[in-house]
């Protein structure tokens, strides 16, 4: 596979202050994560054209979503270059959490891109620091990595925790063609 493009910590460093400032502009529209759903698709649309990409997605119109929240298109190398899934799950059940993130993360190992990028919630921290929801989406994707038989060398997988006040990012790079049961994320830096 063709490498990225896009370098995980620069992309992650803009990602984030990026997506919470769009999503302050839009405290206008009902429902939380609809708001921040739209303001991830609104950035990274923006930022597709610094990569030479044109993005396709969704608008919330009486288009479907086709597979993905979003996907970077390069016409030129027809090719996709970025893949993006996002899923803020449900703080009425947030032990099923892990489960919703990682229900979506399994179309990005699919779905054949240099980067992918998964964007979740963990709802935050307890006082004493601890977060067992970013734990179990972290094992949970983890494990869908290690078991997963068709990776590519040079995918990057990035994960974004949107915590509130709190947000967090992980990588993982693909060194090796098909299944590795020592995949992990890494965290990087986030400021």
């Amino acid at each position: 596979m063709k490498p990225s493009p896009i370098e995980a910590e620069v992309f992650v460093r803009s990602f984030i202050p990026g997506v919470e400032k769009r999503a302050d502009e839009l405290k206008s529209i009902s429902g939380e994560y609809t708001r921040w759903t739209r303001a991830i698709k609104l950035w990274l649309g923006e930022t597709s054209a610094v990569y030479g990409c044109r993005p396709i997605y969704s608008d919330g119109s009486a288009m479907r979503e086709f597979m993905l929240d979003l996907v970077w298109w390069n016409g030129l190398g027809g090719r996709a270059e970025l893949a993006c899934e996002s899923e803020f799950g449900n703080l009425r059940d947030p032990k099923g959490n892990a489960g919703r993130v990682a229900e979506d993360f399994d179309k990005l190992l699919n779905f054949k891109a240099p980067f992918k990028l998964m964007i979740f919630d963990s709802y935050g921290a307890r006082k004493d620091g601890s977060n067992p929801n970013r734990d179990a989406v972290l094992t949970e994707l983890n494990r869908y990595l290690r078991e997963y038989g068709d990776h590519r060398i040079g995918e990057q997988y990035v994960l974004v925790d949107m915590c509130s006040g709190k947000s967090a990012a992980w990588l993982c790079l693909i060194l090796q063609e098909g299944e590795d049961t020592t995949l992990t994320f890494k965290p990087i830096p986030v400021d």
